[in-house]
């Protein structure tokens, strides 16, 4: 994996709060979940988005993150709403396809994402044979070696992200949500 010019061979990871101005990152799935849910990493991840908003970070995601954001958002609604035990959720939702045209939410949630100014890369069949091999290679799974891939082609190396998964890959400095501690957001 070739990584833009003068990154480590080694993965890193910083505190998200810590990113420069007018740095460039990829925005994993995760980073608009925490934003839309509440968690401890709630506060970190939209003062982050808050920042790509205000164009002080540029941010770029992909459709199939958005995918994913919008499915496990669609699912984290259903239980909430449904009472549904999250291990049968999609299950119980394919059984009950009526069910899911009450979700709301969710899309409110995912339409919102076009207003941080992020931009929105489409992946291209181009993008699969780089992230099968991200698979082979690295043991990830599909949307992650996917979300590499488009990285990969895009020249980031920088990944708003707290999938500690990713860290095994050489060369991504990872910038991880921190939680927040009596109010204010731990940036150590």
């Amino acid at each position: 994996m070739r990584w833009p010019k003068g990154r480590s061979t080694l993965s890193s990871a910083h505190d998200l709060a810590s990113v420069p101005p007018g740095w460039h990152l990829f925005i994993d799935a995760n980073i608009f979940i925490y934003h839309f849910t509440q968690s401890p990493l709630t506060a970190a991840c939209t003062a982050f988005l808050q920042r790509v908003e205000a164009g002080e970070l540029r941010g770029s995601t992909s459709v199939v993150t958005l995918t994913e954001v919008a499915h496990r958002l669609m699912l984290l609604e259903a239980i909430r709403t449904f009472g549904l035990a999250p291990r049968t959720a999609v299950k119980h939702l394919k059984e009950h396809p009526s069910l899911v045209t009450q979700l709301t939410q969710y899309q409110r949630a995912t339409a919102a994402i076009a207003a941080f100014n992020v931009t929105v890369v489409p992946v291209t069949p181009g993008h699969l044979p780089i992230a099968q091999q991200h698979c082979a290679q690295y043991g990830l799974l599909t949307n992650d070696a996917l979300m590499i891939a488009v990285m990969h082609v895009l020249g980031l190396a920088d990944l708003a992200s707290n999938d500690p998964d990713l860290l095994r890959l050489p060369g991504l400095t990872i910038w991880q949500p921190q939680p927040e501690r009596d109010g204010i957001t731990n940036k150590s």
